[in-house]
């Protein structure tokens, strides 16, 4: 007697270790928004190349914009190093299902409202914190810099002493995910005659009210994550007040800070695949003969297999977070990173085979998935990925906290 039919896709199919699953009742209940609310803005988004401030006033209204703080500030206290390391990490890659630009916004926000909880004074924490629980208060990372070269020893955005505690902060900065104009930016400035990015490295809290800041809305147009709006940011002798220095010199390079944003990638990625494959089986389904096809049976269990494996390796690395070794923590979510970027492409260019043109026309998501998969994944890095890897593998020196 033939078993009954059976969907195996990514939605819920998978039970995650639970300090992997996160809040699985909120997460249910984001994954209906984003599939009801968010799908159909997406076309017009891309097009646009614009924020999608709609998903994100409704993520904000859903509390999405404050996981990462504390409970005292309106959040969940989802962070690496809290109690609960998943939610925000499955909240990225459920958006990423139909939104891989929305979840990179919500990924840059939540990593920087982080950084300002466990780095900001009480004063900064009231200043910028406090406002992301009344009002749509975006929070930007601005440390790309056009001809920066891994591994400089500083960035070519200076900060300078001008007395009385003022600063006076100058460069260009660019894929400023979020941007400025709805709250504020975390640059990464250097400080002036200071030798070393562990002791140069200075970041500095920007508003747009702040004289000499311009925000350039029209250079950002990319092939793919068009939604995850990243502007370019001039920032011209900008003056800065002590009270907008986020932590001593160094303290990002000395905190650990980038190790510990791999798995944003990661969940992003893996949410884009879960996101296409969902979507193919429903197409194929509308198709009799293809779902016969041996061959499209087997393509489509081949790309299941990949994503079961990009699925535990993200898990893992969230386990792993638990565990109290950073650096291991660290290897093992730029080795999910890597796989679940790895898996992804493999599980898009099986599905594009057996969709044929007309699913990749602009009123699908296909195409745009895989747009925005072809250019996010381009952060990874594979190759000096692998090399840190293999570094700690053979017990040479490395650094897990870098992205590439």
């Amino acid at each position: 007697m033939p078993a009954t039919p059976k969907t195996l896709a990514p939605r819920g199919a998978q039970a995650a270790p639970s300090s992997a699953a996160g809040d699985t009742r909120r997460l249910r209940e984001l994954d209906a928004l984003v599939r009801e609310r968010f799908a159909p803005r997406e076309r017009r988004l891309h097009e646009q190349a614009a924020l999608p401030l709609d998903n994100l006033r409704e993520l904000h209204e859903a509390g999405w914009l404050r996981t990462t703080l504390s409970a005292a500030l309106g959040g969940a206290d989802s962070r690496l190093d809290a109690g609960d390391p998943a939610t925000y990490l499955q909240a990225v890659r459920t958006v990423a299902r139909v939104s891989p630009g929305t979840a990179h916004c919500l990924q840059v926000h939540n990593h920087a409202a982080w950084t300002l909880l466990e780095l900001g004074t009480p004063e900064q924490h009231a200043l910028f914190l406090a406002p992301m629980r009344e009002r749509l208060f975006l929070a930007s990372f601005m440390g790309s810099e056009p001809g920066l070269k891994l591994g400089a020893a500083a960035f070519q955005t200076t900060a300078r002493a001008l007395g009385g505690g003022e600063w006076s902060v100058s460069g260009r900065k660019y894929y400023a995910t979020n941007g400025l104009r709805h709250g504020l930016g975390i640059v990464f400035a250097s400080l002036e005659g200071v030798q070393g990015l562990q002791h140069n490295h200075q970041m500095v809290i920007v508003t747009p009210d702040l004289p000499g800041v311009h925000e350039d809305a029209d250079w950002y147009r990319p092939g793919g994550m068009r939604v995850a709006y990243s502007p370019q940011v001039v920032l011209e002798g900008v003056r800065v007040p002590r009270s907008h220095l986020l932590g001593a010199p160094g303290a990002y390079v000395g905190g650990r800070w980038q190790g510990r944003f791999h798995l944003g990638f990661a969940a992003n990625y893996l949410g884009t695949a879960e996101g296409a494959y969902d979507w193919t089986l429903d197409w194929l389904r509308a198709f009799p003969e293809k779902v016969a096809d041996p061959f499209v049976q087997a393509h489509v269990g081949e790309a299941r297999v990949r994503l079961h494996a990009a699925q535990a390796a993200f898990e893992r690395a969230i386990v792993d977070w638990t565990r109290h070794d950073a650096v291991d923590a660290e290897l093992s979510s730029m080795a999910a990173k890597s796989t679940c970027a790895s898996a992804a492409q493999d599980v898009l260019q099986r599905l594009l085979r057996l969709v044929g043109s007309t699913a990749l026309f602009d009123e699908h998501p296909l195409g745009r998935l895989g747009r925005d998969l072809q250019t996010h994944i381009l952060h990874v890095g594979h190759d000096r990925t692998h090399q840190t890897l293999g570094q700690a593998a053979l017990g040479e020196a490395f650094d897990s906290t870098r992205q590439k």
